[in-house]
């Protein structure tokens, strides 16, 4: 097997937090029909950007007079209160399914690592209540952008890119494999996390 390190991402591959992270944008806001569309409008376009981006967007549009001083405090409130939401839910809710048994064999046979657009101290407090830490080397969030955890993770790790393999859900993880030169294995429909122990068991 070529392979001798794996990237996960977390959202909507290990947990099944997606649909919480995307509910708790609307719970920050007025629920007048008219923010409702912004929300949706702003999460069509850049629903895999940071929180920071994606709130920094919402507010622009919704109050288009707001100077920029403004802004940054209105962002980081909103993103604190955004941050609580989601911590609290990601704790809680259910991992997909076979993650657990997925980090217990691989971790066993790879090097497994965790990249996600949450903020990190928040995603190494969600792991650490899942008590999922010590199946990984290391755990990269924001502000660090996927391509850049990689490239990181090759040369800590000494590797050549097509030894490491991403898995993931969206589309920054399927990008972030293309740019290092690294095997990307997708989330979906078709592809589950059973199937990739099945893949890299035998």
């Amino acid at each position: 097997m070529t392979v001798k390190v794996i990237v996960f991402d977390f959202d909507g591959t290990l947990i099944d937090s997606n649909q919480l992270k995307y509910d708790a944008f609307f719970e920050l806001f007025s629920s007048k029909n008219h923010h409702k569309q912004i929300i949706k409008n702003v999460l069509n376009e850049i629903l895999e950007e940071s929180r920071y981006v994606i709130l920094r967007e919402i507010i622009k549009r919704l109050n288009t007079e707001m100077h920029e001083d403004e802004l940054d405090d209105r962002v980081q409130k909103l993103a604190n209160r955004y941050n609580k939401i989601v911590v609290d839910g990601a704790k809680h809710c259910n991992e997909k399914p076979g993650a657990k048994e997925v980090l217990v064999s691989l971790s066993k046979r790879f090097k497994l690592y965790l990249s996600s657009t949450t903020p990190e101290v928040s995603l190494k407090e969600i792991v650490r209540h899942r008590i999922w830490t010590n199946y990984f080397c290391d755990i990269f969030g924001y502000p660090n952008d996927k391509a850049s955890i990689i490239f990181k993770i090759i040369k800590k790790e000494g590797l050549k890119p097509e030894k490491l393999l991403v898995v993931g859900d969206g589309m920054s993880d399927m990008d972030s494999s293309k740019r290092t030169g690294c095997k990307f294995f997708p989330i979906n429909r078709s592809n589950s996390l059973q199937k990739l122990l099945y893949y890299y068991n035998h």
